[in-house]
């Protein structure tokens, strides 16, 4: 399992920038309030999440489309809760 250090965690931040603004509120709020409590088996999965197109990010947010892997729910759910 990959370990992330503060380096590893400033790339993430960086990669929270997206170009579609309800993303961008949504992944503000969430940074703000659970991004520094994540284990490193969760940021690795949120790195996951971070690689998809931000219109498949916005729907499993929106909970419009279901994620295709499992282990992204719990995630989406923290990501969720901050809307």
């Amino acid at each position: 399992m990959a370990q992330f250090d503060d380096t590893a965690k400033r790339r993430i931040r960086f990669q929270t920038r997206r170009g579609l603004l309800e993303l961008d509120i949504v992944l503000k709020r969430f940074m703000a309030t659970e991004f520094d409590q994540l284990s490193d088996e969760e940021l690795a999965i949120f790195v996951d999440i971070l690689a998809l197109e931000d219109q498949e990010f916005l729907a499993l947010v929106n909970q419009v489309e279901s994620p295709k892997r499992t282990d992204f729910e719990p995630l989406l759910a923290k990501i969720r809760h901050n809307k």
